[in-house]
C-alpha cells in the first residue's frame, strides 16, 4: 500500500525520531522492535527511513513495546494533553512519595534554568527559553504522574460511607 506524499511527509518526523532512538541511540535493537510490533526487519527499516509510513496500529504496538516517552510526546507536544506514566504496582505510599519527590526535583530544575538565564540578563536567549520549556514539560509530566498515582489509589480502595 502506497501513501500520498502528504501522508508520508507527516509521518517522516516520527520516523526520524524512531530512527534516532533505535538506530542512532540503540535503545532497543531494530530486529527486536520489528518482532515486537509484527513487522519484518526490512519493513521496519523502510518505515524508519521514510520510504513507507507507519500505520496507526503499528504506532500503537510500537509505543506499547518500547517505553520511550519521546514516542508519545511526539504526538502530544502540540496538544493540550500532558503525558503521564501509569503507576507501577508499588505500594501506594511509596508511589505517592516517589511521585511527589519527582515534582520537587523538576521544580528545582526549572528554578535553576530560570536563575541561570536571568543571571545572563534580559532579554532571555532562545536557548534559555527552550531549556525552560523542556523543564516545564518534565514538571507537567511529574505532576500528571502524581495525579495518576492518586487516582489509581482511589479506584483500588473501597469508599467509606
Amino acid at each position: 500500500m502506497t501513501n500520498s506524499d502528504g501522508e508520508l511527509r507527516e509521518t517522516c518526523g516520527f520516523a526520524r525520531l524512531c530512527y534516532q532512538i533505535f538506530v542512532v541511540e540503540k535503545v532497543v535493537r531494530t530486529a527486536e522492535v520489528a518482532d515486537r510490533i509484527g513487522l519484518s526487519s526490512g519493513a521496519l527499516y523502510g518505515r524508519l527511513r521514510g520510504r513507507s509510513a507507519f500505520r496507526a496500529e503499528e504506532i500503537r504496538r510500537l509505543i506499547a513495546a518500547v517505553p520511550d516517552q519521546r514516542l508519545i510526546r511526539f504526538f502530544a507536544d502540540d496538544s493540550l494533553y500532558v503525558i503521564a506514566q501509569r503507576p507501577r504496582s508499588e505500594l501506594p505510599k511509596q508511589s505517592l512519595q516517589a511521585a511527589t519527590a519527582a515534582i520537587l526535583r523538576e521544580a528545582i530544575d526549572i528554578m535553576e534554568v530560570v536563575s541561570d538565564a536571568l543571571a545572563r540578563g534580559l532579554p532571555m536567549a532562545w536557548r534559555d527559553r527552550r531549556r525552560m520549556l523542556a523543564e516545564v514539560k518534565e514538571a507537567e509530566t511529574a505532576t500528571a504522574n502524581l495525579r495518576a498515582v492518586i487516582e489509581g489509589d482511589l479506584h483500588r480502595r473501597p469508599s467509606v460511607s
